[in-house]
């Protein structure tokens, strides 16, 4: 577990390796995750972001955005790129296309060439 944290009144999204899921918690509960699976075959490796799920009665509050941010830092730390299998993650990166460098090409295309 890597928890990167700093402040102990926010939620603490922690990186669950083992898990294959990134977490995010309120004190002892968890209020969100974001599975993924890796293509460790892929040159350079590609982490899957397949699944984002936040408390529902925690909506609205930038969780999923929060695990969203820290889980593209972390791939991005690592050198791997991601695929967005998620619809809220495939979104959010549409958002803040900072983070559109990491998307790997999809089946068919060009390295480097965005779809249209």
């Amino acid at each position: 577990m890597v928890d990167t944290s700093t402040d102990p009144t926010a939620v603490r999204l922690l990186h669950e390796p083992d898990r294959e899921r990134y977490e995010a918690h309120d004190g002892d509960e968890v209020v969100g995750i974001l599975s993924y699976g890796d293509e460790t075959e892929a040159d350079p490796p590609v982490r899957d972001l397949r699944s984002t799920v936040v408390a529902p009665e925690r909506n609205g509050e930038g969780i999923g955005s929060a695990l969203v941010r820290f889980a593209l830092d972390d791939v991005r730390s690592r050198g791997m790129r991601v695929r967005a299998t998620c619809w809220f993650v495939r979104g959010w990166i549409q958002r803040h296309r900072v983070y559109a460098d990491l998307l790997a090409p999809e089946a068919g295309e060009q390295q480097g060439k965005e779809k249209p």
